[in-house]
C-alpha cells in the first residue's frame, strides 16, 4: 500500500489514473472478501470495542482510541489496548513499555505506551493471543486498534470513524481510492464518528454525495485540537510530519494563527534518517525557527534529534470525550 494518500484518491471526479486501477480494486475487494468468509471469529469473556475506518489513514484514530482508553479506565475498567504495530513484521505478542524502541513496536505502539499509565499494550499480528495474555494480566475491556477489518476476533462495537473533511474520497477501493472495503460496507459499523478540527467540520465538509450511513444508527462528530506549547507563540515555525494526510496537521497549525515558514511532508510511518533531520534544522536554523512535528512522528525521530525538534500532540476536544464513552458502554450493555 502506498505510503501516503495520492491527490487522485480525493479528486471530486474519478481521473484517469483511477479508472485504470479499478480492475486492481476489484482484486482486492475479492481478497477481502475471502479473507472475511473463511475466518471464524474468537468470542472472549470480557467486552471488545473494535476502532477502525474503512479508509486509509487520516482520520485520527491514535488520538481517539488514547482517550477513549482513559475515558473508560475512569470509570473502573483494566482497559488493553491490542494493534498489530506498523512496520514491525511482528507476530507474537510483546507488551509495551515506554522504554521499547520504535523498530521493535512502531509509532502508535510507542505513543500509546507514553501516553497511557496503568494501560497494557499489546502488539503483535496474532491478536488472538494478545487478547487471550491481556486477560490473564486482569483486562476487563479491549480495544482493538484498526479493528473494523480484523475478522479473527469478535467485537461487541464496532466502531468506524471517518475524516469529515475528506469523507469517502472519490469512493473507490484501493489501489483506485482510499476505500479498504466497498462504501456499502460503512453500515457495517455500530457507530459512525466523524473527525475533524474546527476548521474542516462544517456541515458541507462531506460533499454532496450521500453517506451510506444507516439512518437508524447512530452518528457523532468528534474534534481534534492541537495541545500547543505557549513557547511558540510568535515564533516562526519550520513544520513536518509523515502521517496519512500531512496537509492536515499543516493546516490545522495555521488555524490556530502560528506562523509556518516552510513544510515538509514524508510517507506515512517514515523512519528519519539523520540527512533529513540535519536537513531540517538548518532550513530551521537559518530562519530563526523552531523545527515542531506530531507526537507520533516524534516517536520514529533517533534519540540525539529528540531535544531538537518540538512535538506537538493532537488531543480530543475533552468535552465531547464522555459523552462518546458513556454511548460506547451504553451500546454493549455496560453502561
Amino acid at each position: 500500500m502506498p505510503r501516503n494518500a495520492p491527490s487522485f484518491w480525493y479528486a471530486p471526479r474519478l481521473s484517469g489514473l483511477a479508472r485504470v486501477l479499478l480492475p486492481l480494486s476489484w482484486f482486492y475487494g475479492v481478497g477481502v472478501w475471502l479473507h472475511r468468509s473463511t475466518t471464524r471469529p474468537l468470542h472472549l469473556p470480557v467486552p471488545v470495542i473494535s476502532i477502525g475506518n474503512i479508509t486509509l489513514g487520516g482520520t485520527g484514530k491514535t488520538p481517539v482510541v488514547m482517550g477513549l482508553a482513559r475515558a473508560l479506565q475512569k470509570r473502573g475498567y483494566a482497559v488493553a489496548v491490542l494493534l498489530r504495530g506498523y512496520g514491525t513484521k511482528r507476530r507474537e505478542p510483546m507488551l509495551v513499555t515506554p522504554g521499547a524502541s520504535y523498530a521493535e513496536v512502531g509509532d502508535e505502539a510507542l505513543e500509546y505506551a507514553h501516553q497511557l499509565e496503568q494501560v497494557q499494550i499489546w502488539v503483535g499480528s496474532n491478536r488472538r493471543l494478545s487478547a487471550r495474555l491481556a486477560i490473564d494480566q486482569g483486562a476487563t475491556l479491549l480495544l482493538l486498534d484498526d479493528g473494523l477489518q480484523h475478522w479473527p476476533l469478535a467485537r461487541d462495537l464496532d466502531v468506524t470513524l471517518l475524516d469529515a473533511q475528506h469523507g469517502l474520497g472519490n469512493g473507490q477501493v484501493f489501489p483506485a481510492g482510499p476505500l479498504r472495503e466497498p462504501a456499502s460496507q460503512l453500515g457495517r459499523a455500530d457507530l459512525l464518528v466523524l473527525t475533524g478540527t474546527g476548521t474542516d467540520m462544517g456541515s458541507d465538509a462531506l460533499g454532496e454525495a450521500p453517506l451510506p450511513w444507516p439512518s437508524q444508527k447512530p452518528r457523532r462528530s468528534l474534534r481534534f485540537q492541537l495541545d500547543v506549547p505557549h513557547g511558540l507563540l510568535g515564533w516562526p515555525l519550520v513544520a513536518f510530519c509523515g502521517i496519512g494526510l500531512p496537509q492536515k496537521f499543516f493546516q490545522a497549525l495555521r488555524a490556530l494563527g502560528l506562523r509556518v515558514i516552510a513544510e515538509e511532508s514524508f510517507p506515512d510511518h517514515h523512519p528519519y534518517a539523520e540527512a533529513e533531520l540535519e536537513r531540517l534544522l538548518a532550513v530551521a536554523q537559518a530562519q530563526g525557527a523552531v523545527l515542531v512535528t506530531t507526537s507520533k512522528d516524534a516517536n520514529r525521530l533517533p534519540m540525539q534529534y529528540r531535544s531538537k525538534v518540538v512535538p506537538i500532540p493532537l488531543s480530543i476536544d475533552p468535552v465531547a470525550l464522555d459523552p462518546l464513552a458513556q454511548q460506547l458502554l451504553g451500546l454493549i450493555g455496560h453502561a
